[in-house]
């Protein structure tokens, strides 16, 4: 006889768990909090990194924040630990005057070391020619420079200056110890010392016998020769066109070797001659 299936017993509800409870919050120790206050500090620092790098300026930091800034880029190694100077190595003297006017000094933040403001300051000292200045990461000061050559001392009216080929003052060298040198007179007579000096390198017969060198009205130059010559050169912008007006005429007629009180070159194309006997009386003109 076939079984008669009864029906199922009902399952017992099962019971839901319940959620384990929430950890009690954790106090954060001192060292969490020193890594939260460290990782902050180099955010900014990096942000700060970067403004500089870019060329924004670190002038108006706070004093206060800036001194924080230096010290964390110190601890990361950012802080200058040698400035090198290669172009001056047979000149101790101006190459440690170029390292103070550079400004730069061991320790500093590498990222205030602005390398076109450094450049600046050595190039407005007068002791070099040019300069190019590199930071190397992460803690050298790269100067490069090429020493400006002493052409002539100046008196300013009160005392002797020595002045570079490029018609700066350089400062700190005594013109006592450039006594060879020409000698220079008149106002503002050191920014005409580059054209001289391209006459001078076109006439090299005047060249070795010049005396000293007068700037008149602040645009030109009377030139003295030890024998008593005196050359009248025209503008600064005209001096080559002069330079090459005597030589013509020099190779022609041996023209300064002749006993003449004054040469007047002032005049394109015509030259004027002031012989001895006749001195005070007008130039006689001479074809160039």
């Amino acid at each position: 006889m076939p079984k008669v299936k009864g029906k199922a017993a009902p399952k017992a509800p099962q019971r839901r768990r319940r959620a384990p409870p929430p950890p009690p919050p954790v106090e954060p120790t001192r060292a969490d909090t020193s890594s939260i206050v460290t990782g902050l500090v180099m955010v900014v620092a990096v942000i700060v990194a970067g403004a500089a790098l870019l060329g924004g300026s670190m002038s108006k930091v706070g004093t206060g924040v800036g001194d924080a800034l230096d010290d964390v880029a110190g601890g990361l190694g950012f802080a200058v630990q040698d400035v090198r100077i290669v172009g001056l190595q047979q000149d101790a003297r101006r190459a440690q005057l170029v390292q103070q006017v550079s400004e730069v000094e061991t320790g500093d933040n590498m990222f205030r070391a602005n390398p076109h403001e450094i450049r600046r300051r050595i190039l407005s000292s007068g002791q070099v020619t040019s300069a190019q200045v590199y930071r190397l990461w992460p803690n050298q000061i790269l100067i490069h420079a090429s020493p400006a050559r002493a052409a002539a001392v100046w008196h300013d009216g009160e005392a002797w200056r020595v002045i570079d080929g490029t018609g700066q003052t350089m400062e700190g060298l005594s013109a006592q110890d450039y006594s060879d040198l020409v000698r220079l007179s008149g106002a503002e007579a050191p920014a005409g010392v580059p054209a001289l000096l391209r006459f001078l390198a076109r006439v090299d017969d005047v060249a070795q016998r010049l005396s000293y060198a007068e700037r008149v009205s602040r645009r030109r130059w009377d030139i003295q020769l030890r024998d008593g010559l005196m050359i009248r050169l025209p503008a600064d912008a005209s001096v080559l066109r002069a330079a090459d007006e005597l030589e013509t005429l020099n190779t022609a007629a041996r023209l300064t070797d002749r006993s003449l009180a004054r040469i007047d070159l002032r005049v394109p194309g015509r030259t004027f001659l002031e012989p001895l006997e006749e001195q005070g009386a007008p130039g006689t003109p001479a074809e160039s």
